[in-house]
């Protein structure tokens, strides 16, 4: 169930020069929200910013009525969203689009995320970890900075590897690097991060026959379907903000993309 909704700006933490995390106080969405669904989110007042944005929720604290939302700065609109203060407040739509799904009994589950496409996996960890599960959590990033919330993925008790391009932390190159030891038959993979990753960690998944889930990072004009604005190709075109972000990334036709990043 989505409702249009008023949150409040409670804390912001930097995290990086150019990103940072957003804590706001919303009883319905903190109460309704699943990991890997998003909102459509808007700042009042501001007509300059005629349409939404869309967010991964990153974490809740359902006992508190918190959720957060992770900001990196790359136009006017996350600019702007990134210098509020607490006491600000922002309209949102949601929670929109489908949500992961926990791996089987028996099924080892195996994350992927650069840099943004980290924010969704830190409440899915969080499920994993009430649970009593573990996930490999594989975090990529050009340098140490974007491997945002590494901390919160450690102190919740996940196996975390990281790499940086420029091997400020862990290993050198890129987090699909890591994939060969990370995969095996009891492995249950998901995904979230730039189309290039996204693309690698699926033709491995398929090479071995390994079950993925994969959340598609897409530009949403509406967050309901209307405007087609984010459509991705299976069989059929089909929308990221309703029947996705998250798809079974086998059913995906990769080359036939319509939003290659």
């Amino acid at each position: 169930m989505r409702r249009d909704v008023r949150a409040k700006l409670l804390e912001r933490r930097s995290l990086s020069p150019d990103a940072s995390l957003l804590e706001f106080e919303s009883d319905f969405l903190a109460n309704e929200l699943r990991p890997g669904q998003f909102t459509m989110l808007r700042l009042p007042g501001d007509e300059g910013l005629l349409l939404r944005r869309p967010y991964s929720f990153c974490d809740t604290d359902v006992a508190a009525s918190r959720f957060s939302l992770l900001v990196k700065e790359v136009g006017r609109g996350t600019r702007a969203l990134a210098r509020l203060v607490p006491g600000d407040e922002v309209d949102c739509l949601g929670p929109l689009g489908s949500t992961f799904t926990m791996p089987p009994e028996g099924k080892r589950p195996v994350v992927v995320a650069g840099g943004v496409g980290i924010a969704p996996f830190v409440g899915f960890c969080r499920a994993l970890s009430s649970a009593s599960k573990v996930a490999v959590v594989l975090l990529g990033g050009r340098t140490s900075y974007d491997l945002y919330l590494r901390e919160v993925f450690e102190a919740l008790g996940m196996d975390v590897r990281c790499t940086t391009e420029d091997g400020s932390v862990g290993t050198r190159g890129r987090v699909t690097a890591l994939l060969d030891d990370a995969l095996d038959a009891e492995t249950q993979l998901y995904s979230c991060g730039p189309t290039p990753m996204l693309l690698k960690v699926a033709e491995l998944a398929k090479a071995k026959g390994i079950p993925h889930e994969v959340s598609l990072e897409r530009r949403m004009g509406c967050g309901m379907g209307c405007c087609l604005g984010c459509v991705v190709y299976t069989s059929e075109y089909v929308r990221s903000c309703t029947e996705g972000p998250v798809f079974d990334a086998s059913v995906i036709a990769w080359d036939r993309d319509p939003h290659p990043l």
